[in-house]
Order: C-alpha cells, then sequence, then structure tokens
C-alpha cells in the first residue's frame, strides 16, 4: 500500500483510499515506532471517531502507550509532545478541507512535523504489515489535554486589559476548537458574538474559508472585528471593523511590526510586499508548509513565522494555534482599529494561474523561459518577482507575477505563461 504525505500530512475523502481505516490502523503503528507514548485526537468529522478509534488500535497493538485526547485542536496534542505527555502525536483531521474529508497529521519528537527524512520513513513503514505487540491506553483524557492548552495558551497571551469591553466576533468553524468557546467568554473580557460552536457542520459555511460568516456576524453585532479558526484550529483569518478580509499577509506585517521582530519567516506564496512594508526586517523565504517556517525559525531564531493561508507560528509557543494568534493579532490592533493598524502594509498587485505540462524538467534548463523571466523581471518594480514551480499534487506549473502596477503585472504574466505553454506541454 502506498500513501504519500503532502506539505501537511495526508488528506482525502474520507472512506476513500488513502484515508481508510486500515490506513489509520497503520499510521497508528507507525506512530509506535516514533514514540513508545502516542496522543491522538481529532477535530469534529462524521469519519472522525471511527478513524482516530482505528488509529488507537493500530498503536496499541504496536506496544505503545496512547493517550486518547478526543476532540482537540492541533495545536493540544502538538503540546502534550511539546510537555512531555506524549513521545509523538497524530491528529485526525483534514484541517480547512469540506467535512467529508478527513486525514492524518503527524507530531514528531520535539513537537515538530515530520522533516523530509522521517516522512520518506514513515511512508516505508505504511507499506510494511503492522506491528503485533502488546500495548495499552494511558488514563490521561480530553479534559486533561484541553486543560493543559488552556494553561499554555493564556501563559502565551499579553495583557487582556485591551479586549475589555470590546465587542468581537469569533468564528470556531464548528471544529476542534469549538470546545474552546466557554473558555473564550469566560477568560477573555469582551462581548462575544460566537458562531461555528459545535452545533453545526465543520467547514459548513463557517470558519477560515468562508470568512463571509464572521463578517456578517460582525456587522450584524456591530463588532470592532472578528477572527475565524479552521477545521483542527491552526489556522486564523481576520475580519476588520466593517467585516472585510483583513489579507493573511497583512496579519503578518501587523505582528511582527507589533513584536518589533528583526526577522521573519514566510512561505514563497507571501506577498513581495512584505519586505518593502518592513524595512530593516530579515524577511526570510521558505517552501510552502509550516514545517519549513519553522526549521527556518529555529534555524535563524527568528521569532515569528506566517502564511498568508493563517498559520502563524511564534518562536515562544511550540505550535501553530488559530486562537492564541488570532487573539495576540486583535491585540495588537485594537486600539487604532484593525483597519487602521493594517493600513501600513499595501500588497503588489498579483497575478496567479496554472500551465499544464507533461514533462518536469529542472526550470534552468528551459532557456526560452529562463530568458522570458530575465528579460520581464525588472518591469516589475524593486519588490516584483515571477515565481514558478512545479504543483506537488497536478501536472501543472504554477505562475505568480507580483509588481507596482497591475498593467505591468498582467503583461509579464502573459509572456511567461505563453512561454511556458509553448515549451513545457
Amino acid at each position: 500500500m502506498i500513501v504519500r504525505f503532502g506539505t501537511d500530512g495526508v488528506r482525502g475523502p474520507a472512506g476513500q483510499h488513502p484515508i481508510t481505516v486500515d490506513t489509520a490502523r497503520r499510521v497508528g503503528s507507525a506512530a509506535a515506532r516514533l514514540g513508545a507514548r502516542v496522543c491522538v485526537a481529532r477535530d469534529t468529522r462524521p469519519s472522525g471517531e471511527e478513524l482516530a478509534a482505528a488509529v488507537v488500535t493500530g498503536a496499541v497493538a504496536a506496544g505503545a502507550q496512547v493517550l486518547d485526547a478526543g476532540v482537540l485542536p492541533t495545536s493540544g496534542a502538538c503540546l502534550a509532545v511539546a510537555d512531555g505527555a506524549a513521545d509523538v502525536a497524530v491528529v485526525v483531521t483534514a484541517s480547512h478541507n469540506q467535512a467529508s474529508d478527513n486525514g492524518f497529521k503527524v507530531v514528531g519528537p520535539g513537537a515538530h512535523k515530520l522533516d523530509e527524512a522521517q516522512v520518506e520513513r514513515f511512508e516505508a513503514w505504511l507499506a510494511e504489515p503492522p506491528l503485533r505487540r502488546d500495548g495499552g491506553t494511558s488514563a490521561e483524557c480530553a479534559s486533561e489535554a484541553w486543560a493543559r492548552w488552556e494553561r499554555r495558551v493564556e501563559a502565551a497571551l499579553p495583557s487582556l486589559e485591551v479586549f475589555r469591553g470590546r465587542k468581537l466576533a469569533v468564528d470556531l468553524a464548528h471544529g476542534a476548537a469549538s470546545g474552546a468557546a466557554d473558555w473564550l467568554i469566560r477568560h477573555v473580557p469582551a462581548v462575544w458574538t460566537v458562531i461555528g460552536a459545535g452545533d453545526g457542520i465543520v467547514n459548513d459555511g463557517v470558519g477560515s474559508e468562508h470568512l463571509e460568516a464572521v463578517g456578517a456576524a460582525v456587522r450584524a453585532h456591530g463588532c470592532e472585528a472578528g477572527l475565524a479558526v479552521d477545521g483542527d484550529a491552526d489556522r486564523c483569518r481576520l475580519v476588520d471593523e466593517h467585516g472585510e478580509v483583513v489579507p493573511g499577509d497583512a496579519v503578518t506585517w501587523l505582528l511582527a511590526t507589533s513584536r518589533a521582530a528583526e526577522g521573519i519567516a514566510v512561505t514563497v506564496m507571501s506577498n513581495g510586499a512584505l519586505e518593502r512594508c518592513l524595512p530593516g526586517v530579515e524577511v526570510v523565504r521558505t517552501p510552502v508548509g509550516d514545517r519549513h517556517l519553522r526549521v527556518a525559525m529555529d534555524a535563524r531564531g527568528l521569532p515569528l513565522g506566517a502564511e498568508e493561508s493563517g498559520h502563524v507560528l511564534f518562536g515562544d509557543f511550540p505550535a501553530g494555534d488559530g486562537l492564541l494568534a488570532g487573539l495576540i493579532a486583535l491585540a495588537a490592533g485594537l486600539g487604532q482599529g484593525i483597519g487602521a493598524a493594517t493600513s501600513g502594509y499595501v500588497p503588489l498587485a498579483r497575478r496567479l494561474g496554472k500551465v499544464r505540462v507533461q514533462a518536469r524538467p529542472e526550470l534552468d534548463t528551459v532557456i526560452p523561459l529562463r530568458d522570458t523571466v530575465a528579460a520581464h523581471e525588472p518591469a516589475l518594480g524593486e519588490f516584483g518577482r515571477i515565481f514558478l514551480r512545479y504543483s506537488g499534487t497536478e501536472p501543472v506549473l504554477r505562475v505568480l507575477v507580483e509588481g507596482d502596477e497591475r498593467v505591468a503585472v498582467d503583461r509579464v504574466f502573459e509572456a511567461v505563461t505563453a512561454v511556458a505553454e509553448e515549451h513545457l506541454i
């Protein structure tokens, strides 16, 4: 059986390969080979309970002691590893995907996502027959896992006085963070409008991919801002006082400036305006995926890493947590209003597209394409760029063009895609 991990585990339609009970048992068995104590958590998808139970079965059969945390944000499972309650964690989730999907995220020793070598080894273990040893389950339960999450998030939050009496909206996506609704109302002294609190279908018209829901709540209740997380609560997106979406890179800019960061890590997909709008700040770019951000942060001692999609990592917190990131960002911007607080970030004009390909030669060896990029990039301005990469999941070349002027961006995009279509199809 072949299972391939993407940038953050594996996901797809539940009940279809590779998101099956058999795969779940194999994931549990493989996790037991990474560490003797395995934390298993899930979000609220209909398929999650059965798949998580199969992960537990596989891990126990392979000799592990299992901490079955039940419904818990991905960060909660990471914290179990970071705090020494487990050696490895498996989270059954498809993150921001629709409810009919599911998947598996694996957190290795040190509470880090698996690196490329570990992923390769883990995939090889999945192809082998599951181990047969006798393990067991731990006495730790979901309430203890939630208590740990609350303690660690509370300790990481800034002063809460900025929230006192403020009218705010939060969308918990009917997902893993639904259990945090009472804590949020009790601990953060804002006047909260809560949607997506667990009485509906995960990610169905709510959450970080459907910001119209929290935007509507902000407008209907006269809130000053709103935040939304995704199904496993590791992403955060904001809307301003008008219910308008705040770009993910604008949130990154707000966090970097409010924390006086000397350097940050972002992925290749973040807008080039970050370099322009953060003079004097080292902006390190990584491949897509929060695990790459963490590697860069650890290597360079950076206090902040973020993806435009809403993943935010702090150097002094071991996991990406959407509620934590959202609350820190709101605390930084509420004094001025989120719209005004993020107005210093002005994105470059951008155009994204893709070209279907039949082969994947090294792009530097495609001379006409290389020459076209070199000839046209100067027209995009000092911080403009042309970024090309092959998709990891589709037979396509992804094309990103950014620059100061929309007309120039469109012209360069058309020129580059025309050459790519001629020489790569």
